[in-house]
């Protein structure tokens, strides 16, 4: 069985790639596991070679000194690389293997076809300037976030890493060509952020290895100087030029659509669904409002019907609800404290098996991936267990007003911040990702489904507060619906944005107004829109999915159904898409 080999796949990737070919050309027979894991080896090794940064954030640690080569050749060297391998899985007799190998197999094949799309057909290398200041963010960044090994050696690759971020910045003003403006404006700041990142952050991590500030120091002045010509290229060279188009395009987003969420329902059926979902949401959300109004407010509901009396009532209480919020002084202390209160109810009410082992750190999200996501959870790779996790939360911009602040905090009030924190964290992305990171299978640790992860994160939300937690609280009903609505939006938006021509007005009005979010929320949305495709319909075709799988659980236990052991069920098998997890669950592909 896959699950059997699981030590030998580990200590491959352990040894260093010059020497893989000669052990894996010693003692190899023809037997189809063999070659399987044989070939499974040979696409990963070559995967972390052609994407260093990546292989760090994993916790492949022989490519630390590296950083993506990002020149033409190597592109074009890499496309083809993926082409031969889509060959060898093409002739894979695939009927040969067990099942969870022959599901591995279809994940790496997905994961092939959706990394083709993007660097032959969309194209990141030469639109998007996000794609090398994310380069040059996560390479430093992880070194010094992890302690995976002593500082001096993360220095050590810091400073080969610091050294090739003049010829990184050469490679960017040679391939990008005309990218959307919205890419080239969010560059610009997170380029700074880069730039602070290399003479704040990393010197004070130098601070702590005395002997190597000097040559450090050397490194990081290179790297900055070449990140400051880059600042002026982009202002100055690449802003003026950026004419080009956010919008992914229909054919385009179908298709990536397809790969991404790895499922059966079609673009339509997620549409439909989701535009369904829509409606149902908000009228649950108004009969929870018309309960909560008379404590909030003296007379009468208002008079009629329809839209706009909905509308007023739901907005209303909301905006009452969001009274109660945080600051920028004390939010992180309330996630801990939530986060505490979290796991002290699924303990109490056994939902599910929790393990101390890891530790979780909130704290402020690095300023060099700010201006895309509100919060976001980064686990420790597969690779490496034995690490932190870290919560991270974005402070609020510089540049805002005291108005944009309190929206900020408004829409995540005390009891969204509970809704939040579920979601990235407990029992969401931090307990469902420590359990992926201990399944055998190497192709589902690395090449997880987006579509499971966020599924399984939205739909803890629901099952948290259906369980009980704060007491069955009519307000933190409420915000999970909305905080819900919002997942259903997500996908009509990415739909919209992407294979429509949705303008931003009625974005916005979609999002104040259809989905009752503040105004710098929607504001955040619209930008995440133009920045992302396709990921954000995995959250609500994820959700449709575990709910489905939930329902076939308890119809084949049936009076012996039991949530905890149905969440321990899913839990166990990595984070394969969950067409996949269906075929491993029941022992049959779920029907198109």
């Amino acid at each position: 069985m896959a699950r059997d080999r699981s030590t030998v796949r580990r200590f491959m990737l352990c040894i260093p790639l010059l020497c893989l070919p000669a052990i894996l050309a010693a003692g190899c027979g023809q037997n189809p596991d063999e070659a399987f894991d044989r070939l499974v080896d040979d696409f990963i090794q070559g995967y972390f070679a052609a994407n260093p940064t990546t292989a760090t954030s994993i916790g492949a640690h022989e490519f630390d000194a590296h950083l993506n080569n990002m020149s033409q050749e190597a592109i074009h060297a890499e496309i083809q690389r993926l082409h031969k391998f889509k060959t060898r899985i093409e002739a894979f007799p695939a009927r040969k293997l067990d099942r969870d190998d022959r599901i591995d197999l279809s994940i790496l094949s997905d994961k092939i076809d959706l990394d083709l799309l993007e660097m032959e057909e969309i194209q990141g290398w030469k639109n998007d300037p996000l794609l090398y200041t994310s380069i040059v963010g996560n390479g430093i960044h992880l070194l010094l976030a992890r302690d995976f090994a002593p500082l001096e050696e993360r220095l050590e690759s810091a400073i080969s890493r610091l050294g090739q971020i003049p010829e990184l910045v050469d490679r960017a003003r040679a391939n990008l060509g005309i990218p959307a403006m919205i890419r080239t404006e969010t560059a610009i700041r997170q380029n700074q952020g880069n730039i602070r990142l290399i003479e704040q952050d990393l010197m004070r991590a130098a601070e702590d290895a005395p002997a190597m500030k000097a040559r450090l120091e050397e490194a990081a002045g290179v790297a900055a100087a070449a990140l400051r010509e880059f600042q002026v290229f982009l202002e100055e060279d690449l802003l003026p030029r950026s004419g080009g188009n956010f919008r992914l395009g229909p054919e385009l987003h179908r298709r990536k659509l397809t790969l991404t969420c790895q499922s059966n329902l079609t673009h339509e059926e997620i549409l439909k669904r989701a535009w369904e979902e829509f409606y149902s949401v908000r009228a649950e959300m108004y009969a929870i409002a018309q309960n909560l109004y008379g404590e909030y407010f003296t007379g009468r509901l208002p008079r009629g019907s329809g839209t706009a009396v909905e509308q007023q009532v739901v907005g209303k209480v909301l905006s009452r609800i969001a009274d109660d919020h945080p600051n920028e002084n004390n939010i992180l202390p309330y996630i801990e404290q939530t986060l505490a209160d979290l796991e002290t109810f699924i303990r109490e009410k056994d939902l599910l098996d929790l393990d101390d082992s890891q530790e979780l750190t909130v704290t402020w999200m690095p300023e060099f991936s700010r201006g895309v996501a509100i919060a976001g959870l980064e686990s420790p790779g597969p690779l490496e267990k034995h690490l932190s996790a870290f919560y991270y939360v974005m402070p609020i911009p510089e540049d805002w007003t005291v108005n944009q602040a309190e929206s900020f905090f408004r829409e995540y009030n005390n009891y969204m911040t509970q809704i939040l924190t579920t979601h990235e964290a407990m029992p969401g992305h931090f307990v469902q990702i420590y359990h992926a990171n201990r399944n055998p299978s190497l192709v589902r640790q690395i090449f997880g489904s987006g579509t499971f992860i966020e599924g399984w994160a939205v739909y803890t939300e629901r099952m948290m507060v259906d369980s009980g937690y704060m007491d069955h609280d009519p307000r933190l009903k409420l915000q999970q619906l909305k905080f819900y609505l919002r997942t259903v939006i997500n996908a009509i938006l990415d739909s919209e944005v992407h294979s429509g021509q949705i303008p931003k007005e009625a974005v916005l009005d979609l999002l104040v107004n259809g989905g009752y979010q503040e105004e710098s929320e929607a504001e955040g949305k619209w930008v995440r829109a133009q920045l992302t495709s396709a990921q954000l319909s995995t959250y609500f075709v994820g959700i449709q999915e575990v709910l489905d799988l939930r329902d076939s659980y308890r119809e084949m236990k049936g009076d012996d159904f039991s949530l905890k052991e149905f969440h321990t069920a899913i839990l166990a098998h990595g984070s394969p898409a969950p067409k996949y997890m269906h075929e491993i669950l029941f022992g049959e592909s779920r029907p198109d």
